[in-house]
């Protein structure tokens, strides 16, 4: 006997744990620095259920600021700091440099 093979709806029917999610697209105007005129970025947006579009948006944003974070100057501070508690040298009174009486 032939298997019985599922059918394009069967399978489209099926989307797991985000069946109540909705796709939409948002286009954005944005002003362009080099022409002047007017630019529009589409993005899709999936809106989870009971979900606003604002509220979508800001998640979104919040995630590309997390993305964004420029770490590299507590990196430097850290070696700085590092650096500095290396180089520390507690010096008596008899050992000074470069003093003269």
């Amino acid at each position: 006997m032939a298997k019985k093979q599922k059918s394009f709806a069967d399978k489209a029917s099926r989307q797991g744990t985000e069946a109540d999610a909705v796709m939409v697209k948002y286009v954005k105007s944005v002003k362009s620095e080099k022409t002047g005129f007017w630019r529009f970025n589409e993005q899709m947006i999936k809106v989870r259920d009971g979900e606003n579009l604002d509220s979508a948006l800001k998640r979104m944003d919040e995630a590309a600021n997390l993305v964004d974070i420029d770490l590299s100057s507590f990196e430097s501070k850290e070696q700085e700091s590092a650096e500095v508690i290396a180089d520390f040298e507690p010096q008596s009174d008899d050992d000074s440099v470069g003093e003269e009486e």
